[in-house]
């Protein structure tokens, strides 16, 4: 995600690689594609392989790409970007009250600001991170610990939705993975920065078998309905009853912990793998999506009202019940929503709202 600092950054400073933006610009497609077909996922099997294609590792990427930026430290610029994402938070809580009070007549409820609204779950997660990254890099096996955290979050009924604690410990592996990447170099090899033949092939091989299975497992969503663990919000016991794998549903204790953990270690697994697979075959050179990948927050912010009206109206559902023709017309829509929203234009009008100044909230070092 772009920052101030970033989209303002004096000349003297580290230019911009082409590289990493273009990745965010692709994986921020994928969020908006994903919410756009959300609500008729389960209409049709192809929009329900789509879905799951998608979340099964577009926020796992983009939560490491957000930890591959960041650093375990203090320092006066490290605290005004997460104070200025904090801000963000609070601000778009705003708006989406007023937004839902003007169309629904209804006012903040008792999960206000507890339970963020819709997409700024991130946001929360992401300021969560930060704060926690300086204690995590002190440990001798941070990796570790983040994914034995994430393990166990399911077992604990009390860690849902509340300031996205769930989310932010499953994908707390992640973050720490992106610090581990910059700060250890683990993708200064020569098979990275100018991947080999074969690493493409095995990369497209990936990503491409499992959209073929997803595809021709046309019953997945009458057998199992993987969309329900990919949000990332319930705790075994609940997600359990409410998605079981067929026939197995297991209800002592014992068996749902130890097959939440095994189905929550593969698919965090999967999304790994996806994962480096997509940064793999991310082209290198800088193109138009390069410049729109940074301003990726303000895509992320601005398209969640844009999504909302058009499912409020009726508009995505009316889409859908075209067909196939209906849903690649929503992908199309989300792909245009994504690159409109990227434009230099936007990012003018609406940065009192997305990138809002701290400055005056903090003492000068």
């Amino acid at each position: 995600m772009n920052e101030r600092a970033a989209a303002a950054a004096p000349a003297a400073s580290k230019p911009r690689i082409a590289y990493w933006d273009n990745a965010r610009f692709l994986l921020i497609v994928l969020v908006v594609v994903g919410h756009m077909i959300s609500t008729v996922r389960t209409d049709s099997a192809p929009g329900f392989a789509l879905y799951a294609f998608i979340y099964l590792f577009h926020m796992p990427a983009m939560i490491l790409l957000s930890g591959l930026f960041s650093k375990p430290e203090t320092t006066p610029k490290a605290i005004t970007s997460t104070v200025q994402l904090l801000a963000t938070w609070l601000l778009w809580e705003g708006i989406w009250s007023i937004i839902r009070f003007a169309v629904e007549g209804r006012g903040p409820g008792p999960g206000f600001l507890v339970n963020p609204a819709w997409t700024l779950w991130f946001l929360v997660s992401l300021v969560t991170m930060r704060i926690l990254l300086p204690y995590i890099a002190r440990l001798r096996h941070p990796l570790l610990f983040s994914i034995v955290l994430a393990l166990g979050s399911g077992l604990l009924p009390a860690v849902g939705t509340a300031f996205s604690a769930s989310r932010t410990l499953v994908f707390l592996p992640f973050f720490v993975a992106g610090w581990l990447i910059r700060d250890r170099g683990w993708l200064d090899g020569q098979w990275f920065v100018q991947p080999a033949r074969w690493a493409r092939i095995a990369a497209w091989g990936l990503l491409g078998t499992l959209a073929i299975l997803l595809a021709l497992t046309p019953q997945l969503r009458d057998v199992w309905r993987i969309d329900r663990w990919l949000i990332w919000r319930d705790d075994y016991l609940t997600v359990f009853d409410r998605a079981p794998l067929g026939d197995w549903q297991p209800s002592e204790w014992v068996w749902v912990s130890l097959g939440g953990i095994a189905v929550t270690a593969a698919l965090l697994g999967l999304a790994a793998a996806m994962t480096l697979a997509v940064l793999v075959v991310t082209p290198r050179r800088r193109s138009a999506m390069t410049a729109w990948g940074a301003r990726t927050l303000y895509v992320y912010l601005l398209h969640g009202p844009v999504v909302w009206v058009l499912r409020e109206t009726g508009a995505v559902d009316a889409v859908a019940g075209v067909g196939a023709g209906g849903l690649l017309l929503l992908v199309g829509c989300g792909i245009a929503l994504a690159v409109l929203l990227s434009l230099t234009r936007v990012s003018r009008v609406f940065r009192p709202v997305i990138e809002p100044r701290v400055d005056w909230l903090l003492r000068r070092p």
